[in-house]
């Protein structure tokens, strides 16, 4: 009796691994089929959800600390190489040349300073005459060993023979790209018909 048993009980576990075999080959058959379908193009997955990345996140740029300011400004006659503004003036004919000069007070990184100028000129009814762009720019580079700078700056245009009187706008853009800071001065001039004193009669 005790034979018989045992017996059976080693059929039974026998006929239970040989299922479970048969089982784990479908499964892994089945899988491998699956798999070719998906490759092959025959079968498409569709997420449900729409799969987001993993940093989902907007970087903003962090300005950095620092100051950029235009101390002075004038319209002169004549500019001499050592900057000194010979004659200011605030009026001028058709055809003069304008000269200006400024002063720009800025905070230094890591011991450098950059500067870029760039301007436009407006006539009176509000278009723009003249354009300095990025492609013109003036760049200021200096090397300092205290926390700001001033720097004085030169530059001038010339009124067309044809211009319209009246009050034009110059409108001065500075840039520092190491502090990531940017500033726009507005300055008025005026543009008259110049002036003709009467002639004498001999």
């Amino acid at each position: 009796m005790i034979k018989t048993r045992t017996f059976q009980n080693e059929s039974t576990r026998g006929g239970i691994i040989t299922q479970l075999l048969v089982l784990l080959i479908v499964i892994v058959f089945t899988s491998a089929v699956l798999l070719l379908l998906v490759k092959t193009g025959i079968l498409r997955v569709s997420a449900e959800t729409p799969q987001e990345p993993i940093l989902n996140m907007e970087f903003i740029p962090i300005q950095r600390s620092g100051f950029l300011a235009v101390k002075e400004f004038e319209f002169c006659t004549v500019i001499y190489d050592d900057y000194n503004c010979i004659f200011p003036k605030e009026f001028f004919s058709p055809g003069d040349e304008v000269h200006f000069r400024f002063v720009v007070e800025t905070s230094t990184y890591n011991g450098d300073v950059l500067l870029i100028e760039n301007y436009r000129i407006k006539s009176p009814t509000g278009e723009v005459m003249l354009e300095i762009d990025e492609k013109d720019n003036f760049h200021f580079d200096l090397t300092s060993k205290g926390e700001k700078e001033l720097i004085t700056f030169k530059d001038y245009f010339t009124l067309g023979e044809g211009s319209d009187t009246g009050e034009y706008t110059l409108e001065l853009v500075l840039e520092n790209p190491l502090l990531q800071k940017k500033m726009t001065a507005t300055k008025k001039f005026m543009v008259e018909e110049e002036f003709v004193g009467p002639v004498g009669v001999e």
